[in-house]
């Protein structure tokens, strides 16, 4: 079976999603390597295999099977759930050690955005000063 046609239909959806797609064609069995812009150390690796009646699946890399290969959304879905709480984790993380670098994820510079915003809500405004103007208190 030919495995690239299905690997790559899914790598163009993944990365309309955001997610870093790598292929991995050289060596059998072909495969797709799937990882967060944010977390790029980990991944999930995608094959594709014969099913029940010879369907075409995604298979991730434990063996378990994501998807049928005509279910693109539900395969998308299936891997970022895998995904998605290590990029949060990562970007949460991220976000705590490097508060004045600017952050590559959507949920981190949220985060960094949320807190400035409670920082100044924070802080008390400050009155004008007014003692140059006026002089001292109870003149």
């Amino acid at each position: 079976m030919t495995t690239a046609p299905y690997l790559d239909l899914l790598a163009r959806v993944l990365a309309t999603e955001g997610w870093t797609v790598r292929r991995r064609y050289d060596r059998a069995p072909a495969r797709l390597h799937v990882l967060s812009p944010c977390l790029p150390t980990i991944g999930e690796s995608i094959r594709v295999a014969a099913g029940e009646g010879g369907v075409p699946w995604f298979i991730d890399s434990t063996g378990a099977t994501l998807a049928p290969c005509h279910d693109l959304p539900g395969a998308v879905a299936q891997i970022g759930a895998r995904l998605a709480p290590h990029a949060m984790a990562a970007a949460v993380r991220r976000a705590g050690e490097e508060q004045d670098a600017r952050p590559c994820c959507l949920i981190s510079r949220l985060r960094a955005s949320l807190k400035r915003t409670r920082a100044n809500a924070r802080s008390p405004a400050t009155p004008p000063d007014t003692s140059a103007r006026w002089g001292p208190p109870g003149r």
